[in-house]
């Protein structure tokens, strides 16, 4: 069963964020992340949802997602990520 990631960024540091996303597109591409969206400019519907940027990700499963975020050259992307953004993210099953 496939495992959704959705994710909600407040970018403080654009240029940090804009390395991350060239360092990391490979890195989602290679190992065969689906992105169902992808949105720089997110209208909020309720306040707590004030974000940046948002993403829709799915990973085969489970231990896919686990894999992909402990890979050492993700985790090295991650690092810039955090840097310049702060996110929420949540996981889930698809249906």
């Amino acid at each position: 069963m496939s495992t959704i990631v959705f994710a909600k960024f407040k970018i403080h540091d654009r240029a940090g964020y804009q390395r991350y996303v060239e360092l990391a597109t490979p890195i989602f591409m290679r190992e065969g992340v689906i992105f169902h969206a992808n949105d720089d400019t997110p209208r909020a519907i309720t306040p707590d949802m004030e974000a940046d940027k948002v993403v829709l990700m799915e990973f085969r499963d489970k231990a896919h997602m686990k894999a992909f975020f402990s890979a050492q050259d993700y985790m090295a992307a991650a690092t810039i990520r955090d840097a310049a953004a702060t996110i929420s993210a949540v996981m889930f099953e698809r249906a």
